[in-house]
């Protein structure tokens, strides 16, 4: 695996003198989030000075989403590290002192401990009845193996079985960092000047392969800055305020659900088919939490988590919920450990569709419904209202709609690989290379869907920069004397 942090003694190794002896190409990557921040990170350490970040939101962090709510850090996005042998993240954590306060409740080497890997999982009825352990645990193993939202899939029917060993699972505990994951987004920016990060400013679109004529035309049609007058630069970026950037090189790291959303008018000329194809048949779905925080516990002490099952579901002819029934799709509320820390909250979980549906209602109408499901399944008519609810909205967020990836039926590792693949294409000989470059978590064939792969694929992107710099120095100085 890949070394979290690629650096250079000094200036002086001969990249960076080949960088400076001719004009610093100019390298744009769009989204700050882990893949953007870690490609940015690698550039800057390895000699690269030209380097701009266009991030369409207001703060870094992509999918990585801490909210400091009370004494407690609650993640709206990612949560987990998952497995430590070898996880770059694991180990920026680590060397950075973010799992000192993990305690064994936060730390699981099995399954994915919901905050508590201890207790007992409530599983009742829509009728208040409790299942009992032993019919339970007949079933508990192959729905761990397949829990849809774990694929952030809206049903296991999506999911494709052919490609089922294809992600990769790094051997190790999965740790929770109690101090919030935004820690790790914080420490991949804390070396990069505030001049190179650029919030607030959302791309419209990438002009890819251009000519010296195209980047003026473009460029003459918005307000730019002396540095930014028409030069020689095959990529031009209009941003939606009307400033056009020029490029030699562009690492794109928007999420798979925005590409599937704009690719067709963010890029132009538009992705070569089989890339299009590639972002058409990958999957990507909506994961949603919701957080209630209650005044005090209304579950037993050893209780971990309240599982719903509901009993009239056998006969459904469809998969997806009618509109009205979306609540039907949350499939458990789990009990944040330790109490001390996150005091009396339960967290749940919805998915697909219904996640959708969800998000737009207003957070009272979401509080009601949670209210009356919990005491539904509880049997308990006592259970007061939550005096806080805390809810992530990622299938409507406009530059992301989707929390992670997957491979759907009729996908495969190659739709990763190929999604990956930058443009032009290596056989267009005659176009500088490297234009265009791909990372994010939908681009890691092996890693897909994780926070690790979502660094490792921007570490990726800008090594092929670096080796095709380095590449250059190299063929330089290699000429013969006539």
């Amino acid at each position: 695996m890949q070394s979290c942090e690629i650096s250079s003694d000094s200036t002086d190794d001969p990249l960076s003198r080949a960088l400076h002896r001719h004009r610093q190409p100019r390298i744009v990557v769009i989204g700050a989030g882990l893949a953007g921040l870690a490609a940015t990170k690698t550039l800057l350490e390895n000699g690269f000075t030209n380097v701009t970040v266009l991030e369409a939101s207001d703060r870094i962090g992509g999918r990585v989403q801490s909210i400091q709510h009370g004494k407690t850090t609650l993640e709206l996005g990612a949560t987990w590290i998952h497995g430590a042998n070898g996880n770059p993240i694991y180990h920026l954590a680590e060397e950075n002192g973010l799992l000192e306060h993990t305690t064994e409740e936060e730390r699981s080497v099995g399954r994915i401990s919901l905050y508590a890997k201890n207790g007992v999982a409530h599983y009742q009825t829509n009728s208040g009845k409790r299942i009992p352990k032993d019919l339970v645990e007949e079933f508990s193993d192959l729905y761990n193996e397949v829990e849809s939202c774990e694929s952030s899939s809206p049903s296991m029917d999506e999911v494709s079985l052919s490609e089922f060993g294809e992600w990769t699972e790094i051997p190790g505990a999965h740790h929770v960092i109690p101090v919030g994951f935004i820690k790790v987004v914080e420490i991949l920016a804390q070396d990069i000047p505030s001049r190179v990060l650029r919030l607030s400013k959302p791309v419209r679109r990438i002009h890819w392969n251009c000519s010296s004529q195209d980047a003026e035309d473009i460029s003459d049609q918005a307000d730019h800055n002396q540095d930014q007058r028409p030069s020689p630069s095959p990529v031009c970026l209009e941003c939606e305020d009307a400033e056009c950037l020029l490029a030699d090189h562009v690492i794109v790291t928007a999420s798979l659900g925005f590409l599937k959303k704009a690719h067709e008018t963010l890029f132009s000329p538009g992705l070569p088919q089989d890339k299009a194809q590639a972002v058409q048949k990958l999957g990507i779905s909506t994961t949603d939490k919701i957080f209630l925080e209650f005044a005090e516990p209304f579950w037993s002490p050893e209780c971990n988590s309240i599982q719903f099952v509901w009993e009239d579901e056998a006969q459904l002819e469809s998969q997806a919920y009618p509109e009205e029934l979306w609540y039907r799709k949350i499939c458990s509320f789990d009990v944040l450990y330790p109490p001390e820390r996150y005091g009396h909250m339960l967290s749940g979980w919805i998915c697909g569709e219904e996640a959708l549906r969800m998000e737009r209602c207003d957070d009272e109408t979401v509080a009601e419904i949670c209210t009356e499901l919990l005491r539904q399944f509880t049997g308990n008519q006592n259970i007061p209202k939550p005096r806080r609810i805390l809810r992530s909205s990622w299938g409507s967020n406009p530059y992301i709609r989707g929390s992670y990836s997957f491979t759907q039926v009729g996908s495969s590792g190659r739709d990763v690989e190929r999604l990956a693949e930058p443009l032009p294409y290596i056989k267009n000989t005659k176009a500088p290379p490297l234009q265009v470059l791909f990372a994010g978590e939908a681009t890691h064939r092996k890693y897909y869907s994780t926070t690790h792969g979502a660094l490792l694929s921007g570490q990726r992107e800008a090594n092929r920069l670096i080796e095709l710099y380095q590449y250059s120095f190299d063929a330089e100085t290699t000429k013969p004397n006539i």
